[in-house]
């Protein structure tokens, strides 16, 4: 069996990168798969538990067993010194058989923290993979160096069904019905901004932003911002649970970011059914298809993002539910994790083969 390294923490349910590789092992049970654990919340480790660390071909490892053990490939998704040292040390345990493998999550940008990591990672890897088209060209563009396969995140359409979506107890969220998502991390580039200035075109319509900033001090901008109107409703970050339930319920998800690798939250309302407006930027007009899951829509005006919005609300139930089919079946024909770890399996044997 193939032994790949997976320098994450793969039991963080909340983080993007850490679900889209757990989503490998969980997929490709032929493969041996080793990673990090470090839960951070009890929802985490009940499902590290039960799902993840149970399995054959997952094993949990320390830092030490880099040194100890060797592996065919590393393959990260995250540019982190972490990342870079794991990479470095299989490189060295293998003799430089070990195959490096870095999927670039995101568009390149100076703003990340990690961009020199980042830059690194793109520069030293054997193999580079993208989630998006949009990724794969803003790398060749900035670096001169082609992707050797772009291969997207997916979406669990499983958990992600309108069948699986339990009541809510809005009243005790203070949410009325109906009620439009933003849920993401509250940050500049995904533009909750945006967001709170549709709902001051709204107000009968509550806004429900779920989330949390980067930084304490960046939440509290948006609190802030969100508390001058009193149909903007601040959830804070929520269980993957609650996520779903609350797409499950809710009119449409309002996604006006500006940068993005390729967002899990899209393809997840597609799968629940729920319409997506997004701006035509970065990856989302390859999610987003017209009348398919939802609309791409520019902000000037932004009267426009509500008009669409008055639209969706006055749909017929029929209406509803032909949409609802419509942006299911797009996300299970291009994005379900089954297509996608299909796709690693034959690239993971291709390298290891071409080594």
């Amino acid at each position: 069996m193939l032994r790949v390294l997976l320098p994450i923490n793969l039991d963080r349910w909340k983080f993007p990168v850490s679900t889209s590789l757990r989503e490998l092992t969980l997929r490709n049970p032929h493969i041996d798969f080793y990673s990090f654990s470090s839960p951070s919340s009890e929802e985490d480790r009940k499902m590290g538990d039960e799902i993840l660390w149970s399995k054959p071909n997952v094993h949990k490892i320390s830092t030490v067993d880099l040194l100890k053990q060797s592996f065919d490939i590393i393959h990260h998704a995250s540019a982190t010194p972490r990342n870079l040292l794991a990479a470095s040390l299989a490189k060295a345990r293998s003799f430089g058989k070990c195959v490096h493998i870095f999927t670039a999550p995101i568009q390149p940008h100076d703003g990340d923290e990690f961009y020199q990591q980042f830059v690194t990672s793109v520069r030293r890897a054997d193999v580079l993979g993208a989630v998006s088209h949009a990724v794969a060209k803003d790398i060749q563009e900035q670096f001169g160096r082609k992707v050797d396969a772009v291969i997207p995140s997916g979406v669990d359409l499983e958990f992600f069904s309108p069948d699986r979506a339990e009541p809510l107890d809005l009243a005790k969220l203070g949410i009325r019905q109906p009620y439009v998502l933003f849920v993401g991390v509250l940050t500049q580039r995904k533009r909750p901004d945006v967001f709170i200035q549709i709902a001051a075109l709204l107000p009968n319509l509550d806004f429900v932003l779920v989330g949390g900033g980067y930084t304490s001090e960046e939440e509290a901008v948006y609190r802030e911002a969100a508390s001058q109107h009193p149909n903007v409703k601040f959830v804070g970050y929520q269980p993957r649970s609650e996520v779903r339930n609350l797409m499950g319920n809710a009119v449409a998800l309002v996604f006006p970011s500006e940068l993005e690798g390729l967002p899990l939250t899209i393809l997840e309302a597609s799968a629940m059914g729920i319409p997506v407006l997004a701006q035509p930027k970065s990856s989302m007009p390859e999610a987003v298809i017209d009348d398919v899951t939802g609309w791409i829509l520019p902000l000037d005006p932004i009267a426009a993002w509500a008009e669409q919005l008055t639209k969706v609300l006055n749909w017929s139930e029929v209406e509803r539910s032909q949409f609802a089919a419509k942006a299911r079946s797009f996300v299970t024909d291009h994005y379900s994790w089954n297509s996608i770890a299909r796709q690693y399996d034959e690239l993971y044997h291709h390298v290891v083969q071409k080594q």
